[in-house]
């Protein structure tokens, strides 16, 4: 256990939420010390000076600021390991501090962890989004930028039950379509609900000069994520669609329907994206 875990009730109450969650809310369903945890509310704010403290505040900006430092077109070329310039925040919403949209808060606590037999390691989990919805190659395990990353993941998890997944992990599970889904249908909920934010073409919106990146990312074609990439799956990009989009929503207010956010994964999914080569390839599976 971490330094701090033991002593009395330090987890005195385990609250699960309904099946919606939204009982829970952002509390992740614990208390400690008889007092409900927001474990969704890490503040870079509070840090002082520091070099550890500004590795933490490089990891953030790494996170959110993703192409500027390592991506297509970083200011330095020795640096863009990524192969387009998305940022990590594109997906991992709020700096990875939404609840059901891929957060960070239980990441550092759980790994290494066994998949498939595997041992896999929180640099293996970071490489594989690296390669895969990065269409990149592997950040130096111990490079600067890798350490910066692992250390803003440690801080928004600073506190969290070690090994295990608080609520607001991962994305929130959708029920199955009732009927199967459609790319035709979910063209029109595209062009209902999604256009206004990511074009007609899905380009999104690219960030006015001189700033780096997508201010709306692109969902399809070269600049976006590639073939092997989890949103390119149509059960993982329904879930996150249900639950994040259109922008601004979150989990307790979802906009989309079940069958809405299965029909338009499948038209998201329909279009072309970068193919996952040999060089693009994870180790993950």
């Amino acid at each position: 256990m971490r330094q701090g875990r033991s002593g009395l009730g330090m987890i005195v109450g385990l609250l699960l939420g309904a099946a919606s969650g939204a009982a829970a809310g952002y509390y992740a369903a614990y208390y400690l010390w008889g007092q409900p945890v927001n474990w969704y509310s890490a503040d870079l704010s509070k840090l002082g000076p520091g070099a550890e403290n500004d590795l933490i505040r490089y990891g953030r900006d790494l996170i959110v600021n993703t192409p500027r430092h390592i991506g297509k077109n970083a200011t330095d070329p020795a640096m863009r390991y990524a192969g387009n310039d998305l940022a990590c925040q594109n997906c991992h919403l709020n700096a990875g501090l939404q609840p059901f949209a891929a957060p960070f808060v239980s990441t550092f606590g759980t790994y290494p962890m066994m998949v498939d037999d595997q041992v896999l390691t929180l640099t293996d989990r970071i490489n594989g989004c690296m390669r895969r919805s990065m269409n990149g190659k592997d950040l130096p395990a111990e490079g600067r930028e890798m350490e910066a990353v692992i250390a803003y993941l440690k801080f928004v998890g600073k506190g969290t039950p070690e090994g295990e997944r608080v609520f607001g992990m991962g994305l929130k599970p959708i029920a199955n379509p009732a009927q199967p889904p459609d790319a035709r249908r979910g063209e029109a909920v595209y062009a209902k609900l999604c256009v206004t934010c990511h074009k007609e073409d899905g380009q999104g919106q690219p960030k006015p000069s001189p700033g780096v990146g997508y201010s709306i990312p692109p969902l399809w074609g070269e600049a976006s994520f590639n073939a092997g990439a989890g949103m390119a799956k149509t059960a993982y990009a329904a879930s996150y669609i249900r639950d994040n989009m259109p922008f601004g929503i979150d989990y307790r207010t979802p906009v989309l329907t079940v069958q809405q956010a299965w029909d338009v994964a499948a038209f998201m999914i329909s279009k072309p994206h970068p193919p996952a080569t040999a060089a693009t390839m994870s180790t993950l599976q």
